[in-house]
């Protein structure tokens, strides 16, 4: 009777275990989730070394674990808050000037929750430069971004303290002799902004080194920033005017005729670019006095002129050659 409860009706028993297993593994595979992903790799170094270079700064990870916990996993990378970091235990004592490294990417560089199977991760090698640091006093290098308002220039321009200390790669240090200020933007400003000198203007953490036939950017260190005075004036310039009428300056009741070689006269002046580009032929007065002149003439006077303010004339101004005669008398009729 026994033997028949174990033994009877086989083939129902063994369709019914298959059932079980089947829904088991599909249970199974319903609470177990994979993903990947691409996450961030830190190196970092001890103090006194640097990474001049890496040759993936991201790896791509295939992860696997309970659904729930596979899910969270993808929110937190997305986030930054699972990332790989290795830590590079070389001594500055042991890298001369640079040295290459080989490091492996494992689970123990990431930090995953415990229930979170790493399948794969590429690349599983990484390298890397290291550099060891130093410390250089490097000229400042003033950077600006713009152009100041139409009708302005800077005519000066200083910085204070002429020079900093940088720390960065022995190698780069070795070659560099400047480091940027960060961009100075002068935009649209005019002599009103003289009163507001000097900016504090951090420096750039990076100087530029020739490498062949390019220039690469090096990261550094500086923890000061500079003081800048810039001097914005008028922008300068000169204009030729032509034909400008020549006036005689004469008593009301002067007595004689005057007549002109020449009636008009050209000249150069210089000044704000501003002022000279509304000036025009009224706005300048060329003139000769000829009150202290008698006949008989000929005679050379010197020109003159009346200029708006701050304006200049670039070329002395040529002598006028007149004549001066008496006056015709009309004659009346007995």
């Amino acid at each position: 009777m026994i033997k028949e409860i174990f033994t009877g009706n086989m083939l129902t028993k063994f369709m019914a275990l298959v059932m079980a297993v089947a829904l088991w593994l599909y249970a199974i595979n319903r609470q177990t989730g994979d993903v990947t992903e691409v996450v961030k790799l830190n190196v970092s170094v001890p103090e006194g070394i640097t990474v001049l270079e890496q040759s993936f700064e991201e790896i791509t990870v295939h992860l696997r674990g309970p659904q729930s916990i596979i899910e969270s996993v993808e929110d937190m990378i997305k986030d930054r808050k699972i990332q790989a970091r290795y830590v590079v235990k070389e001594s500055p004592e042991g890298i001369e000037d640079q040295v290459k490294q080989t490091i492996p990417i494992t689970r123990a560089h990431m930090n995953l929750p415990s229930a979170v199977k790493l399948v794969s991760v590429y690349p599983d090698r990484v390298d890397v430069l290291l550099g060891k640091l130093q410390q250089k006093k490097l000229k400042v290098d003033l950077q600006k971004k713009g152009e100041p308002a139409v009708g302005y220039t800077i005519a000066n321009e200083f910085v204070f303290p002429g020079e900093v200390e940088v720390t960065g790669p022995l190698n780069t240090l070795k070659e560099a002799s400047f480091i940027n200020t960060i961009p100075v933007d002068i935009s649209g400003i005019t002599s009103e902004q003289n009163r507001t000198f000097p900016w504090r203007i951090g420096i750039d953490q990076k100087v530029i080194v020739k490498r062949g036939d390019k220039n690469v950017s090096v990261p550094v260190t500086c923890n000061g920033d500079v003081r800048v005075w810039i001097q914005i004036v008028e922008q300068q310039e000169t204009r030729f005017l032509e034909k400008i009428k020549i006036k005689v300056m004469r008593p009301s009741e002067y007595p004689y005729e005057i007549k002109l070689q020449d009636e008009y006269a050209n000249i150069r002046l210089k000044g704000p670019k501003l002022v000279l580009d509304k000036l025009n032929t009224e706005d300048v007065v060329l003139y000769i006095d000829v009150t202290s002149l008698k006949p008989p003439g000929p005679y050379k006077q010197p020109l003159k002129c009346d200029l708006p303010k701050n304006v200049e004339l670039v070329d002395k101004l040529p002598e006028v050659h007149l004549d001066i005669r008496e006056r015709m008398r009309s004659l009346g009729v007995k």
